[in-house]
């Protein structure tokens, strides 16, 4: 049988703010427990039903882990939506998304490592911020505003990208090097 949800799986209350440690504790026994070799010598539909387990369990634990993922399960399980071509109607926001992107392209250009690594490091700094405003948007799950809840969801997804650019600008430089 399985469990209703990702968090009803590994046996935790729907929630944005999770124990990493013990979520993967609860993996690791998960998979221990579904892994489809324990079944070799079982029947067929019972093989089939622990690979779809351990599918199901891979799935699971790849979203609870990873905090837009959560975030966008947890918005979900509310009764939210969510597709990737939303916009946010932020504008304040939207205007320092442009000034970032701009200090990149311009950093990118001069090719700096000393001032690639400070950009790097503000950005994971606002970065960590945006999630600790979407833990606060997650808190109370039955009182989730669901178009804020999507926000804060993108403008942290907006923070991951810009870091990852600028992590792959500080390797390529590196390389350079």
């Amino acid at each position: 049988m399985f469990a209703a949800t990702h968090f009803a799986l590994f046996g935790l209350q729907p929630a944005y703010l999770l124990d990493r440690d013990d979520l993967t504790i609860r993996y690791r026994e998960l998979q221990k427990a579904a892994h489809p070799d324990r079944y070799a010598h079982a029947g067929e539909s019972e093989r089939l039903l622990a690979v779809s387990q351990a599918a199901r369990i891979n799935d699971a634990y790849q979203i609870l882990r990873d905090p837009v993922s959560r975030a966008r399960y947890l918005l979900k399980l509310q009764g939210g939506s969510w597709q990737d071509d939303q916009t946010i109607q932020d504008k304040a926001f939207l205007f320092e998304q442009m000034e970032l992107r701009e200090e990149l392209e311009g950093l990118q250009t001069d090719r700096e490592l000393d001032a690639l690594e400070k950009f790097a490091q503000r950005v994971r700094q606002l970065e960590q911020q945006q999630e600790q405003k979407l833990a606060r948007e997650f808190v109370d799950l039955a009182h989730l505003h669901l178009v804020q809840g999507r926000t804060e969801i993108q403008k942290m997804m907006f923070f991951r990208k810009l870091r990852e650019e600028t992590e792959h600008e500080i390797n390529a430089v590196l390389d350079e090097t």
